[in-house]
C-alpha cells in the first residue's frame, strides 16, 4: 500500500512540474518568448487601437439623431412669470461629402492592415531573437565541452610529463610547456562558462522563465544537399510575405487615399435633415408635447469656392509625401535584397566550412592518436603533441561553429523571406 501511494505521489509531482523542468525545445522557447514579450503586446494593443479607429470611420455613413429640450423662465414688467418649453428631435444624413468619407475610410483600412503587418513583424523579430539565443547557448555549451575535454587531455599529458621528468627522460621545459597550455585551457574554459552563463540569462529574460542550459534539446541537423535555395524564388517569397515591405505598401496606399479625399474639398456637400418640434408656455408634460407641433424637412447644399488655396497646398503636400514614401519603399526593397544575398552567402560559407571541418576533425583525431602513441614511446616531444592537440581543438571548434552557423543562417534567411524554408 505504501509503495502504491509513493508511486501515485511521484506521478502527481511529475505532472505538476513545469515543462521547462524537463528541458525545453526550440518551439517551446519561441512560444514562451511570444507569450511574454512586451514588444509584441505593445503592437497587439496598437492593432486593437487601429481597429477601433477604423470602426469609428464607419459611423460617418450612418444617420445622426439628436434630441434637445430647453426650458426658459421669463419675468414680465408686471413681475408675472411665464415658462417656455421647447422640445426638438432631429434626424440628419449626409447624402454627399465629396467622397471624402469614402477615401478616409479606405485610408483607415490601409492603416489598420499596416498595423497588422507591424504586429506580425514584431512577432517575427522575437522569433528570430529566440532562435539566435537558443543557438548561441547550444554553441557555447559545445565550446565548453571542447575546452573541458582539452583540459582533461592536458592533465593526462601533464602527469605523463611529470613522470618523464622525474625519470630523467624529458627536460623540465617539456613539463613547463604542458603546464602553460593547461593554464591557457583553463582560461578558455572560464570564458566559455561566462559566455554560456550570459547567453542563458539573455534567453531567460526573453521567456521570463528559468532554464537549465544543459537540458535544452539539440536542433536537428539537415542534409547539406537539401539546403539549396534559388534566389529568385526567395526574392518572390520575400516581397509577398515580408511584413515590413507590406507595411510600407499599405502606408503608401493610405497616403494616396488621403490625397484623393482632399480633392473632395472642391466638391459640394449635400445634407438632408428632418426635425420635429414641440413648443408651449406651460410646464405640464401634456401641454408641452401637445401644443404648437411643428415638423420640418430640410435639404441643404454648401460649396466652398475659395479658401485661400489651402486645399491646393494640402494636396501638393500629400503628393510630396507620396514621393518620399515611394523612395523609402524602394530603399527598403534594396536593403532587403542585400540582406537576402548576405544570408545566402552566410549559409553557403557555413555549409562549406561544415564539410571541410567534418573531414578535418577526422584527420586531426587520427593525427593526435599517432603522435600521442609516439610521445608515450618517447619518440615525439611534448611540443609536437601540444601542436597536434591545438590542431584537434581548432578542428572541433570549427566543426562546432559551422554546425551552429548553418542553423543561424537558416533562421536569418527564414526571417528575411518570412516564410518557413524547411518542412
Amino acid at each position: 500500500m505504501g509503495e502504491a501511494m509513493e508511486a501515485i505521489w511521484k506521478v502527481v509531482l511529475t505532472l505538476a512540474l513545469p515543462v521547462w523542468a524537463f528541458g525545453l525545445n526550440l518551439d517551446e522557447v519561441i512560444h514562451l518568448a511570444l507569450q511574454n514579450s512586451d514588444v509584441v503586446k505593445e503592437q497587439e494593443f496598437g492593432t486593437k487601437q487601429s481597429r477601433a479607429t477604423l470602426s469609428a470611420q464607419y459611423g460617418k455613413f450612418s444617420p445622426k439623431i439628436g434630441l434637445q429640450y430647453t426650458i426658459t423662465q421669463n419675468t414680465r414688467v408686471n413681475d408675472s412669470v411665464y415658462t417656455i418649453n421647447l422640445s426638438n428631435i432631429q434626424v440628419s444624413y449626409n447624402l454627399f461629402n465629396g467622397l471624402r468619407d469614402l477615401y478616409n475610410l479606405k485610408s483607415s483600412q490601409n492603416l489598420y492592415r499596416a498595423q497588422q503587418y507591424m504586429y506580425e513583424a514584431s512577432k517575427q523579430d522575437i522569433i528570430l531573437l529566440a532562435k539566435s539565443l537558443y543557438i548561441q547557448i547550444l554553441q557555447a555549451k559545445d565550446n565548453l565541452a571542447i575546452s573541458t575535454e582539452s583540459i582533461r587531455l592536458l592533465e593526462l599529458q601533464k602527469n605523463q610529463a611529470e613522470q618523464f621528468y622525474l625519470q630523467g627522460v624529458k627536460a623540465k621545459s617539456d613539463l613547463l610547456s604542458v603546464e602553460v597550455m593547461l593554464a591557457n585551457a583553463k582560461v578558455t574554459q572560464s570564458n566559455d562558462k561566462n559566455t554560456l552563463h550570459y547567453a542563458t540569462l539573455a534567453l531567460q529574460k526573453l521567456i521570463m522563465q528559468e532554464i537549465d542550459a544543459h537540458n535544452l534539446e539539440e536542433i536537428k541537423t539537415y542534409d547539406l544537399e537539401k539546403l539549396y535555395f534559388e534566389r529568385e524564388k526567395l526574392m518572390g517569397l520575400m516581397l509577398s510575405h515580408r511584413s515590413e515591405y507590406l507595411y510600407m505598401q499599405e502606408i503608401l496606399t493610405s497616403i494616396e487615399n488621403q490625397k484623393k479625399a482632399l480633392y473632395g474639398n472642391f466638391l459640394p456637400i449635400l445634407d438632408a435633415s428632418f426635425s420635429r418640434r414641440w413648443y408651449s408656455n406651460d410646464v405640464s408634460v401634456l401641454n408641452r408635447f401637445g401644443t404648437n407641433l411643428q415638423s420640418q424637412a430640410r435639404l441643404s447644399v454648401s460649396w466652398n469656392f475659395f479658401n485661400g488655396l489651402s486645399d491646393m497646398y494640402a494636396i501638393e503636400s500629400k503628393r510630396y509625401e507620396i514621393l518620399a514614401t515611394q523612395s523609402r519603399l524602394s530603399d527598403l526593397k534594396k536593403e532587403m535584397a542585400l540582406a537576402l544575398d548576405k544570408a545566402l552567402d552566410d549559409l553557403a560559407i557555413a555549409k562549406e566550412q561544415y564539410s571541410v571541418s567534418q573531414k578535418a576533425i577526422v584527420l586531426a583525431e587520427e593525427n593526435y592518436r599517432i603522435v600521442q602513441n609516439r610521445y608515450q614511446q618517447n619518440i615525439e616531444t611534448s611540443r609536437e603533441l601540444l601542436n597536434v592537440e591545438v590542431a584537434l581543438n581548432q578542428a572541433r571548434l570549427q566543426f562546432n561553429q559551422s554546425q551552429h552557423r548553418i542553423n543561424l543562417a537558416l533562421a536569418n534567411l527564414e526571417r528575411i523571406v518570412q516564410n518557413p524554408l524547411l518542412f
